[in-house]
């Protein structure tokens, strides 16, 4: 789905941020990279923008981490069912501030009958290294 961004900092003291478009054929565990988070940075937000809900039969959900711990910045699950911004919950743990370049990956937590329809973006805002 798209480039990989590497790591980057804009160099000033703006919000950055990663974001990467998922979609229904993510299907039941498909996993998508958002990008890659510069190590020295500090994670201030995590959240997914539902355009068009997710139909699949029984769960419309997704996770938000890093390979290992794959709900860093998502907690359990959020939810891509209802249309609208949907906040995730960073964890308590030294990846909001990765002392090396880290890769963020969404992984589906789908369920049921096979979606039809579904369309978001998964977004990452950290604070650059300055």
């Amino acid at each position: 789905m798209g480039t990989i961004i590497p790591a980057r900092s804009s160099g000033d003291q703006t919000i950055n941020y990663l974001r990467a478009p998922i979609d229904f054929s993510i299907g039941t565990a498909g996993i998508v990279t958002v990008g890659v988070l510069p190590a020295g940075c500090l994670v201030v937000r995590s959240y997914v923008v539902v355009q068009t809900v997710f139909n699949f039969g029984t769960n419309n959900l997704v996770k938000i981490g890093i390979g290992g711990a794959d709900t860093t910045y998502s907690g359990a699950s959020v939810s891509v069912a209802a249309l609208g911004s949907v906040a995730g919950t960073l964890a308590a743990t030294a990846n909001v501030a990765p002392t090396a370049d880290t890769t963020v990956i969404c992984t589906s937590l789908c369920t049921g009958t096979a979606g039809t329809t579904g369309k978001a973006f998964v977004v990452i805002e950290y604070l650059p290294i300055v």
